[in-house]
């Protein structure tokens, strides 16, 4: 069974506080319990980066149902990899909506001119760990 990690940006079309934002979370969550995948999602400034992972046929079929959902537009995958392993296996929906050292999603947004979505594998895997790190202080 291949794993499959997808990463993509987003902005937000409607303004969440914090209790929608979370209840949005908890909706993913439970989904994504159900379908097997599990991910992190990180808000800042009106943008998202959300990372899923599980079998590839689950999460290409959730990161469908994501391209529809008008609570945000320009989506734009900047990672489709196979992974040997979950970075986030204990989180079906991790939220991540404060850092002590945010993340310029400005800078990944704009992904220095790549149009494609093949950013240096190596960026992309400390984004990953940074947020990896991030959750480690907080209960699954």
């Amino acid at each position: 069974m291949a794993l499959l990690q997808i990463i993509y940006t987003s902005t937000a079309t409607v303004s969440l506080d914090d209790r929608a934002l979370r209840d949005m979370v908890a909706g993913a969550s439970r989904k994504n319990r159900r379908l097997g995948v599990t991910g992190m999602l990180y808000c800042a400034g009106g943008a998202y980066l959300q990372i899923i992972e599980g079998e590839e046929a689950a999460v290409i079929a959730l990161y469908a149902d994501i391209l529809r959902d008008d609570r945000h537009d320009d989506v734009r995958s900047v990672a489709i990899r196979p992974i040997p392993s979950r970075d986030f296996a204990n989180w079906s929906m991790a939220l991540v909506d404060r850092m002590p050292e945010p993340i310029d999603l400005g800078q990944v947004l704009n992904r220095h001119g790549d149009r494609i979505g093949i950013w240096n594998h190596a960026a992309w895997q400390t984004i990953v760990n940074t947020f990896r790190a991030e959750l480690e202080t907080v209960e699954p």
